[in-house]
């Protein structure tokens, strides 16, 4: 009877401790939007992008692992490439692009909004701040 109590105790003991785990993963899924960044180029030096409009859609997810694509605006052409990231526990976000650049950041604590680095090397180098809001 013991051995019976104490293993149903420790049954549910793990059964409410992956269930406070399982919540603890921000849900990523949705359009989150960015409208300025601010750029540090080693041809241009330092400027603010206030006309630069980016949107990462979060397609798919599962556990802290999540796939979709990144649309923004240059010039008025637009342009896409898909993208594939993770979300470690302490709300770190990395992304990385399809065809050049990664992405790293960090998701706020409401996890409504995240400010990330664009990281791109090379002899155009360059890393652009943006700060995404999750759309409506």
């Amino acid at each position: 009877m013991k051995k019976s109590l104490c293993s149903l105790l420790t049954l549910t003991f793990l059964l409410l401790a992956a269930n406070a785990f399982a919540g603890d993963i921000p849900d990523m899924k949705g359009t989150w939007v960015c409208d300025a960044t601010v750029v540090a180029s080693v041809e241009r030096g330092i400027y603010e992008n206030q006309s630069a409009k980016s949107t990462l859609v979060i397609e798919e997810q599962q556990g802290r692992v999540f796939t979709g694509h990144k649309t923004w605006v240059v010039k008025g052409k637009i342009f896409t490439e898909k993208i594939v990231g993770g979300i470690a526990s302490d709300g770190e976000i990395y992304i990385s692009e399809e065809n050049d650049g990664q992405i790293l950041g960090d998701l706020n604590k409401r996890g409504d909004s995240f400010v990330v680095f664009y990281v791109e090397s090379g002899s155009t180098a360059k890393v652009v701040e943006l700060t995404y809001k999750k759309a409506q």
